[in-house]
């Protein structure tokens, strides 16, 4: 975020009143100060209902800021914490992408390891718990609630809502950071104004995560909604996995390693939760992908054939019956439109 837009989400919060929150018509702001480090500490455990938060002193004089402004859509943030804090963040669905204006942080996650780079935004690891080591810092975030995020993304690939899944090692170009910083800039003082009508801070809000959307590689992943919950990651992250490498040559025991279980549980836990088995899930995946890009070919671009077999189909026959099970018609007929 520019200094301009720091200071005018500061402006825009003023006090704290009301217990520290001043909520109407579904928005609310908050503001915090202290130089108390385990005051400091207890509080942000609080607020992203945090874990195992332990804090030290750093080189600097401690002193802990915390403001946010928004509803139940989107919320700015900005904080200060002139400390080291390390902890856990739990599982969550919210999309929320953040940046540094000084320090840094480190980030644990079950598919890796990542670390801030300057003042470059990133996105946090959700639906999965992550742990984290801050170094003295200030930064701010933008949080943006699920199904909002994923409505907005939908203009983008053109189906109904689904999770989206972005590239955490992608770096943005400068020109992207330059349209990105416009944009914050431009919404910021519409999104943290209590006064904003709400369909203009709506409008305000999907500019933003438009902005996000172009900032990143990202794809559009249909996962069951059965199997976005905390206790069903491990499948989720199986899921994503088929649908990711669905064009490539899989066994069970290819999908089973990648959410770190064994193929007797993987098929378990598919069955239960999704009526399932992993090749059959793989073979669905395959199935929808061969219709989505036969809806979109003509019979002079693209031939039924060729297309199966890009999808991993080898058997002409057996596809053919199998996508008459699941689509009520025969491939030839979605590619004549």
């Amino acid at each position: 975020m520019t200094s301009t837009s720091y200071a005018d989400l500061d402006r825009e919060l003023g006090r704290p009143v009301a217990d520290d929150v001043a909520v109407a018509a579904g928005f609310a702001r908050a503001e915090w100060t202290t130089d108390d480090m385990e005051e400091a500490r207890a509080r942000l455990e609080a607020v992203y209902d945090g874990r195992q938060f332990r804090a030290k002193a750093g080189p600097e004089t401690f002193a802990f800021r915390f403001a946010a402004a928004g509803d139940e859509s989107m919320s700015l943030q900005t904080g200060s914490f002139l400390g080291h804090i390390q902890g856990v963040i739990p599982w969550s669905r919210d999309y929320v992408l953040t940046w540094f204006r000084s320090g840094s942080v480190t980030v644990d996650h079950p598919l890796g390891q990542f670390t801030s780079v300057g003042a470059r935004p990133f996105l946090l690891p959700n639906e999965t718990s992550y742990s984290f080591s801050m170094t003295p810092h200030r930064h701010g975030i933008v949080v943006m609630e699920a199904s909002f995020f994923e409505r907005i993304a939908a203009e983008r690939h053109g189906r109904h809502p689904q999770r989206i899944v972005f590239d955490h090692t992608a770096v943005p170009t400068d020109d992207q950071l330059v349209d990105w910083r416009a944009t914050l800039g431009d919404v910021t003082p519409v999104i943290v104004n209590p006064a904003t009508p709400p369909v203009e801070r709506r409008s305000a809000q999907a500019a933003l995560v438009r902005a996000v959307l172009d900032l990143f590689p990202w794809r559009a992943v249909d996962v069951p909604d059965a199997v976005r919950t905390e206790r069903t990651r491990r499948l989720r992250l199986a899921v994503e996995f088929v649908h990711e490498h669905a064009d490539q040559q899989l066994t069970a025991a290819d999908i089973a390693g990648a959410a770190d279980m064994s193929v007797r549980t993987l098929q378990q836990v598919m069955s239960d939760n999704l009526g399932s088995s992993p090749t059959t899930y793989l073979r669905d995946v395959r199935l929808d992908r061969v219709r989505q890009d036969l809806l979109s070919a003509t019979p002079a671009s693209a031939r039924v054939s060729e297309v199966a077999r890009q999808w991993g189909f080898g058997n002409l026959g057996r596809f053919s019956s199998a996508y008459v099970a699941r689509f009520g018609e025969y491939p030839r007929t979605t590619l004549a439109g």
